[in-house]
């Protein structure tokens, strides 16, 4: 063989065996064949990380519930109630728009599909003529792929007082000696009221756009705060918190025990 011809020959082998070479090399990489010992290793303990470690603490998703509420008046079943009360529908409002009317001796209402959130159900006992004679709120949590039971009893509504003292003493008079000025009383689902300390009380006698008077009974968290100064100035000197009971068709009281510093001394 001449020399011309086997340097042919050696070049076309070494053509073919750096194809072979390429294609290994792109197999190995695609995973579809084992590398050698020149190739990146990947340690045995690497792997892809367990979706379901960190995702079952938040759900991905949270589904609707339902709501059942039922009622009775005074206590008593609605079939027999009604006509005593001369209640003739119940409204009910579980979602926006429109609330739904149901005959009061029906005593329940349904709603499919409501978002899992909180909720504050209305309920309205209605005369034939279609006004109020009781007007209530019903506070519920919906649960996902659960059914929710809420239950009003429609009575006589009641009104809750709250009372303070200043360092044991009736405010009208210990006030003036401290560098108390104000108190901020807020109540559960109502609204907040600001008095001066003096005044020495403050009276809860509505729901929020209420069109009646009178407050559901039951209990009611109450938050009172005792401050010094007004706007930008406001300072504040102690909050205190407790439970106040409404009983039906009557006033409930609670009494915070504010302490307050005196007035400082000039020299």
């Amino acid at each position: 063989m001449t020399l011309s011809l086997r340097a042919v020959l050696i070049a076309r082998a070494m053509e073919v065996n750096g194809s072979v070479k390429v294609l290994l090399s792109a197999l190995c990489l695609a995973g579809a064949l084992g590398c050698s010992s020149n190739s990146p290793t990947v340690p045995s303990e690497a792997g892809v990380a367990d979706a379901g470690e960190d995702a079952g603490d938040v759900p991905l998703f949270v589904g609707p519930g339902d709501l059942t509420v039922t009622w009775t008046i005074n206590g008593n079943p609605p079939e027999t109630e009604c006509d005593v009360a001369g209640a003739a529908f119940v409204d009910i409002q579980a979602t926006f728009g429109a609330a739904t009317r149901l005959p009061c001796t029906q005593g329940m209402f349904s709603k499919l599909m409501l978002p899992a959130n909180r909720l504050n159900v209305g309920a309205k006992l209605l005369r034939a003529d279609g006004t109020a004679i009781y007007e209530y709120v019903i506070p519920t949590t919906i649960v996902t792929g659960v059914t929710t039971q809420a239950r009003i009893n429609f009575e006589p509504p009641g009104s809750l007082r709250v009372r303070w003292t200043v360092n044991g003493n009736a405010p009208s008079s210990e006030c003036a000696t401290t560098t108390a000025t104000h108190v901020i009383v807020r109540a559960e689902g109502l609204d907040g009221f600001q008095a001066t300390c003096a005044t020495g009380r403050v009276s809860f006698t509505r729901l929020p756009g209420a069109m009646l008077t009178g407050l559901q009974p039951g209990r009611y968290a109450v938050t009172g705060e005792i401050v010094s100064g007004t706007g930008s100035n406001r300072r504040s000197i102690q909050t205190l918190r407790g439970e106040g009971e409404v009983p039906s068709g009557a006033i409930g009281e609670i009494v915070l025990p504010f302490e307050a510093p005196p007035l400082p001394v000039d020299p």
